[in-house]
C-alpha cells in the first residue's frame, strides 16, 4: 500500500454533525485556506456555517466559493442565458423520463429470462442480449446527456459569456490560493449541473479534496443515481450522466448499507457490471477512503461489489491495473 500523501480523501455519509478532522489530518495539506463548495441544495447553501465552523476547530480558514449565489448572479446578469439553461433543463429532463422507460423494459426483460424455466444452453444466448440492452440503454443515455450539454455550451458560446467568465475568474482566483477543496453532500444533479456551468473541473483538478456523499460522487467518472428502500418501493438505478472525473477508477454509493438491499446478490451483481470498468465503492459513516494519484486505500479496508454481487474488502486497489476492474491486494469476502 502506498504511504504517499492521499491527493483526494473521500468520507462516508455525515449524519449529524459534520466532522472534517480525520480527513484534513489524513490529507496533511501545506497552509492556506480550504475552498468550500457547498451548494448541495440550489442558490441556498445552509451546511455553510457548520463547514465554517468545523474548519475553524481544525485550524483552517475556509474559502467559501457560494456557488449557487454566483450563478444567481450569472442568472440575472444574463437573462438569454438563464433561458437556455431553463431550455437544457428540460430537455435533460425529457432525456431521463425517455431512458428511465427504455431501461425499466430492459430490467423487465433480462429478469424474465432469467426467471424462465429453460435449459441454460437454450437461455444463455438470450441473457448475453438482455443483458446487452441495459448496457445499451446506460451508454445511450450518456452520450445524449453530454451531447445536450454540449450543444447548449455552443449555441450560447458558454465560456464566452462575460457573466460566466467574470465569475469564473473570481473563482479560479480563490481556488489557486487555496491549500485543498471540501465539497458537501446535496443534492447530486445540482451540483454537477452547477460546476459544469461554471466550467471548474480545470481548477479544481490541482487541489487536494475532501468529499462526501453526493459532493464526492459529483468527482467520479459516472454518476449513479440509487435507491433500494424507498417506500413507495425500489428505485431502479440509473446512470445520471458523466461525472467530472477527478476522482478515478470508482463509483460512489453512500449510506449503502440503508439505500441498498445487501443481501440482493443478483442486483448488486448487475450494478457491478454496470459501472465496469469503474469498482462500485460502498460507503457508510465512518467510512474513510484515499486516493494518492496511483491507489486507492483505507485502513479498515474499502469494500467493493464483485461481479457475482459478494462484498468485499480490499486494503488497496489500482484502477484499471488488471482487466477492466483493476487490481487488488488482500481480498477478502
Amino acid at each position: 500500500m502506498s504511504t504517499t500523501a492521499p491527493r483526494a480523501v473521500v468520507l462516508g455519509p455525515q449524519p449529524g454533525r459534520i466532522s472534517l478532522g480525520s480527513g484534513l489530518e489524513a490529507l496533511d495539506l501545506p497552509p492556506g485556506p480550504v475552498a468550500a463548495i457547498t451548494v448541495g441544495w440550489r442558490e441556498t447553501e445552509p451546511v455553510l456555517k457548520e463547514v465554517e465552523q468545523e474548519l475553524g476547530q481544525c485550524g483552517r480558514e475556509a474559502a467559501p466559493l457560494h456557488i449557487g449565489e454566483r450563478v444567481g448572479r450569472v442568472f440575472e446578469r444574463d437573462a438569454p442565458l438563464a433561458e437556455a439553461h431553463r431550455a437544457l433543463q428540460e430537455g435533460l429532463l425529457a432525456e431521463e423520463r425517455l431512458y428511465g422507460a427504455r431501461l425499466r423494459r430492459a430490467v423487465e426483460t433480462a429478469h424474465e429470462v432469467v426467471r424462465l424455466s429453460v435449459a441454460e444452453r437454450y437461455r444463455d444466448p438470450y441473457t448475453a442480449q438482455a443483458w446487452q440492452a441495459i448496457l445499451d440503454a446506460d451508454r445511450f443515455h450518456v452520450a445524449r446527456h453530454a451531447e445536450l450539454w454540449q450543444e447548449f455550451r455552443e449555441a450560447v458560446g458558454l465560456a464566452e459569456r462575460p457573466a460566466i467568465r467574470e465569475q469564473r475568474k473570481e473563482l479560479e482566483g480563490l481556488l489557486a490560493g487555496a491549500a485543498a477543496v471540501v465539497l458537501t453532500g446535496g443534492h447530486v444533479a445540482v451540483i454537477r449541473n452547477r460546476l459544469l456551468l461554471l466550467g471548474l473541473v480545470d481548477a479544481l483538478a490541482p487541489l487536494p479534496v475532501l468529499a462526501w456523499s453526493a459532493g464526492a460522487m459529483v468527482l467520479t467518472p459516472r454518476v449513479v443515481l440509487f435507491h433500494d428502500r424507498l417506500p413507495g418501493g425500489a428505485a431502479r438505478p440509473e446512470i445520471l450522466g458523466d461525472g467530472l472525473s477527478l476522482l478515478p477508477g470508482i463509483a460512489l454509493f453512500p449510506d449503502a448499507g440503508i439505500r441498498l438491499d445487501l443481501g440482493d446478490r443478483q442486483s448488486l451483481a448487475e450494478l457491478s457490471g454496470r459501472v465496469n470498468p469503474d469498482r462500485a465503492v460502498l460507503l457508510d459513516p465512518g467510512d474513510m477512503v484515499r486516493w494518492d494519484g496511483r491507489a486507492w486505500s483505507a485502513p479498515d479496508g474499502i469494500r467493493l461489489l464483485s461481479g457475482d454481487g459478494d462484498i468485499e474488502t480490499v486494503p488497496s486497489f489500482v484502477p484499471g491495473a488488471a482487466g477492466a476492474g483493476g487490481s487488488t491486494e488482500g481480498a477478502t469476502t
